[in-house]
C-alpha cells in the first residue's frame, strides 16, 4: 500500500529516486490505505481498503465517486445511494435525474425528472407513486392500449381481455341488454307511450305524447359481435312537445340488484343509432321517483352506429324512497322526447321526478325518424369494459324471473263427471313475487280460453291460484272426456 502527493520534490539523486518510486508505487497501488490520500485530484484513483472499495475522485475534486468492490465479488457493483433528482445509475440521454436510486435502507427505487415512480421495499411492495401521490399501473400491447390497469382513483383492476369473457363474473345489471330475447313478440304496432307497454324483454315503451311509436326487435346491429337490438319508428309524429309529455324505453332493476351501487361509481355503455341527431338523455330514477339523476350524450351522425359511455360518479344515493329488495331498485331510461315538467341540469342527483334537460331533442317530430338501440351494459367501475356475454340460456332464465311464456301446454279431460280440467304448471324459473296470470287460447290468442284440440272448439279457462313457483289452472266449462285441452301462460311478475 502507497500514498503519495503526486509531487517529487528537489533533492540529491537518491532522495529524488526514492520519492519517484514512492509516487509510482501510489499510482500502481491505486492510492491504496485505510484513509484517502491527503492531497487529492479530480480523476484521481483510491482504494479504500477499510471498505475494499475502488474510487475516483469527481471532476470537481470534491467527493469520491465508488466504482467497485475490491474483495474479490467481481459479480458485484456498489454505487452511492443517490437521490431521486441525483440517481446513482442514471441513463444521460435521459437527463441526468432519471435513473435508479436507493432511499433507504433495503430500498430501490426508480425515478424519471427528479420524481420516485417505483419503489421496491424490505416489506416485499412494490410502490407506485407520484411525489406521495397514487398513479396508475399499465401494460399495454402492441396495439391495443390498456391490457392490465391498476387504477389508483377508483381503486379497480382492469384486465381487458378478462374482462370481455367468462370469468369476469356477472358484471352488467341490464337484463336482455342486447335484446335478444322476446319472448311477447317481435313487433309491437302503434303503441301509445302511455300504456307502459312491455315489448323486448325486460324493456317498457312509457311516457304521454300523441306521438305514436312501433317497436320491434330488428337484426340491424353495430357489429357481428350483436345479433338484435331495439328498433323504435315513429308512425306518429309529435311535432310539438307539451310541458307534461315526456317519451322513453326503460328497464327497472330489481332492488336485490342494485343495493351494492350505493355509493359506487359505475358506467353505462350502449350503441345507439338514430335518424334525430343531436342531445338526447340518459335517466335513472328511484323506486317512487322523487329522486332522478340525467345525463346527456350525443347523437352526432345521423343514421350511424355510435358507441355511447356515461359515468355515475358515487352512484347510488340513499335520499329519498329506495327498495333494495324484490321491488323497484331503480329505472334506467332513454328519453326520446322530454317536456319541460321532466326537465332538469344534467350531471347530478336531484329532487324530483325527471327524464332529460332542456338539451333534450323531439325525437318524434317525424314519421321518418328511427331510433335504435342495443349493447347496453350497467357495471361497477368508471371505465366501460367489452360488453358481457351471456349465454342465451343464462339471459332467458333472467327474463323469466319477470315474465314467462309457457307455449302449448297439453292436457286431457278425464273427469267423467264434470268434465273439468284441473291441474298445477310448475315455472322454469321462480318469480321475483307471485306474477300476474293470463290464460291464453293456443289457437285464438284469447285471454281465459282453452282450445279443445280434439274437436276444434274453445271452453272457458282461467287461473285458480298462483305463487312464484306454479300456478293451478282450471277450465271453467266442461270439456270431452279423454279430449286434449291446449293453452298457452303468460305470467308476469314484471316491476
Amino acid at each position: 500500500m502507497a500514498q503519495a502527493d503526486g509531487i517529487v520534490s528537489n533533492g540529491s539523486g537518491a532522495a529524488v529516486r526514492a520519492d519517484i518510486n514512492n509516487q509510482l508505487a501510489a499510482v500502481f497501488t491505486n492510492h491504496s490505505g485505510t484513509t484517502e490520500p491527503a492531497t487529492t485530484y479530480a480523476y484521481q484513483f483510491w482504494a479504500d481498503t477499510t471498505n475494499n472499495l475502488l474510487k475516483i475522485r469527481n471532476s470537481t475534486n470534491s467527493g469520491w465517486v465508488t466504482l467497485r468492490q475490491l474483495d474479490g465479488e467481481f459479480d458485484t457493483l456498489p454505487v452511492e445511494n443517490g437521490t431521486n433528482s441525483a440517481p446513482s445509475i442514471y441513463f444521460r440521454a435521459s437527463g441526468t435525474d432519471s435513473g435508479f436510486y436507493s432511499p433507504g435502507t433495503d430500498q430501490v427505487a426508480v425515478s424519471t425528472a427528479g420524481v420516485e415512480r417505483v419503489n421496491f421495499n424490505a416489506a416485499t411492495e412494490v410502490v407506485f407513486n407520484d411525489t406521495g401521490a397514487d398513479v396508475d399501473f399499465r401494460i399495454e400491447g402492441d396495439t391495443e392500449e390498456n391490457l392490465f390497469v391498476v387504477d389508483a382513483g377508483t381503486n379497480e383492476v382492469r384486465v381487458k381481455n378478462l374482462n370481455g369473457g367468462p370469468l369476469a363474473g356477472t358484471r352488467n345489471r341490464i337484463i336482455n341488454g342486447d335484446m335478444r330475447i322476446s319472448q311477447r313478440g317481435t313487433t309491437f304496432a302503434t303503441l301509445d307511450p302511455a300504456s307502459g307497454t312491455y315489448t323486448l324483454d325486460r324493456w317498457q315503451f312509457a311516457g304521454g305524447s300523441a306521438g305514436r311509436v312501433t317497436i320491434a326487435q330488428s337484426s340491424a346491429v353495430p357489429n357481428n359481435t350483436f345479433s338484435s337490438s331495439l328498433y323504435g319508428d315513429v308512425v306518429t309524429a309529435d311535432t310539438s312537445i307539451a310541458a307534461s309529455d315526456v317519451v322513453f324505453i326503460q328497464q327497472t332493476i330489481e332492488g336485490f340488484n342494485a343495493r351494492d351501487l350505493i355509493g359506487t361509481t359505475f358506467t353505462i355503455s350502449f350503441w345507439v343509432y338514430s335518424t334525430k341527431t343531436g342531445v338526447f338523455c340518459v335517466a335513472l330514477r328511484n323506486s317512487v321517483a322523487d329522486r332522478s339523476y340525467v345525463a346527456e350524450y350525443t347523437v352526432s351522425a345521423s343514421n350511424t352506429w355510435e358507441y355511447k359511455t356515461i359515468t355515475v360518479s358515487g352512484g347510488l344515493i340513499t335520499s329519498g324512497t329506495w327498495d333494495w329488495t324484490n321491488g323497484i331498485g331503480f329505472r334506467l331510461a332513454f328519453a326520446l322526447a322530454c317536456g319541460t315538467t321532466f326537465q332538469t341540469t344534467s350531471g347530478a342527483w336531484q329532487t324530483g321526478n325527471f327524464i332529460g334537460t332542456s338539451n333534450q331533442v323531439n325525437a318524434l317530430d317525424s314519421t321518418a325518424n328511427d331510433f335504435y338501440i342495443t349493447g347496453v351494459q350497467l357495471e361497477p367501475g368508471s371505465v366501460a369494459t367489452p360488453f358481457e356475454r351471456r349465454s342465451y340460456g343464462q339471459e332467458l332464465a333472467l327474463c323469466q324471473r319477470y315474465y314467462e311464456l309457457i307455449q302449448d301446454r297439453d292436457s286431457v279431460w278425464l273427469n267423467s263427471t264434470d268434465l273439468y280440467d284441473r291441474g298445477w304448471q310448475s315455472f322454469k324459473v321462480e318469480k321475483r313475487a307471485v306474477p300476474t296470470i293470463d290464460i291464453v287460447n293456443a289457437v285464438t290468442g284469447a285471454s281465459n280460453s282453452v282450445r279443445n284440440v280434439s274437436a276444434g272448439t274453445d271452453v272457458s279457462g282461467a287461473s285458480s291460484g298462483a305463487t312464484i313457483s306454479g300456478v293451478a289452472f282450471i277450465t271453467t266449462s266442461g270439456g270431452t272426456a279423454s279430449q286434449v285441452a291446449r293453452w298457452k301462460i303468460k305470467a308476469s311478475s314484471e316491476l
